[in-house]
């Protein structure tokens, strides 16, 4: 027997383990690049769907509202807003007027929404519209020390995040407009 028989019928030559290797690597590439080409057309064609834009997002805004407490609707309410307005009154410092403001404000909407939740929808717009008017207050008196040259930047902060939940609860029930327009009105951050 011959030396080429030798060859075909034992080990494959350089040439022929070469090429084979060479072949099965272009494959392993063309593979590969058809996946990845493939992976990028789903995605962009995922993300340039009209469903995924079609979907709002909702945010709610992190703000803590205090218990109201007593309700408009209960007999002892008045002497609870005549002490609000007293204390109110009896306040002399405006940082101190802001956070009582700011407070009072709290209780309200969420008394109002208390109130609607159970029905009782005009009693509750009166006192979000209440509500608005005490944080209308504070948002003023806040300006009002800015002007003076007072540091409030900590107050605008918490006004800012107020501002925004009680419009986010006015917002949830149509009802409420009254009380939303003002809170619309307000600008915590407007300059001086």
């Amino acid at each position: 027997m011959n030396d080429s028989t030798q060859d075909l019928s034992g080990k494959k030559s350089f040439m022929e383990s070469t090429w084979g290797n060479v072949r099965n690597a272009l494959w392993g590439c063309s593979v590969a690049l058809l996946f990845g080409l493939a992976v990028l057309l789903v995605s962009v064609f995922s993300v340039s769907s009209p469903q995924a834009a079609a979907e709002p997002v909702t945010v709610k805004v992190e703000y803590y509202l205090p218990y109201p407490g007593v309700l408009p609707d209960s007999p002892l309410y008045k002497l609870k807003a005549v002490r609000d307005r007293l204390l109110l009154m009896v306040t002399f410092d405006e940082a101190r007027k802001v956070e009582k403001e700011l407070l009072y404000a709290d209780k309200r909407i969420g008394a109002a929404q208390a109130l609607a939740e159970g029905g009782k929808i005009d009693l509750a717009v009166s006192t979000a519209t209440k509500a608005e008017k005490y944080l209308e207050s504070a948002v003023n008196r806040v300006k009002k020390l800015s002007k003076l040259g007072r540091d409030v930047k900590s107050a605008i902060m918490i006004l800012e995040r107020a501002v925004a939940k009680h419009r986010e609860i006015l917002e949830g029930r149509p009802e409420f407009n009254p009380a939303l327009k003002i809170n619309k009105d307000l600008r915590v951050s407007d300059p001086l």
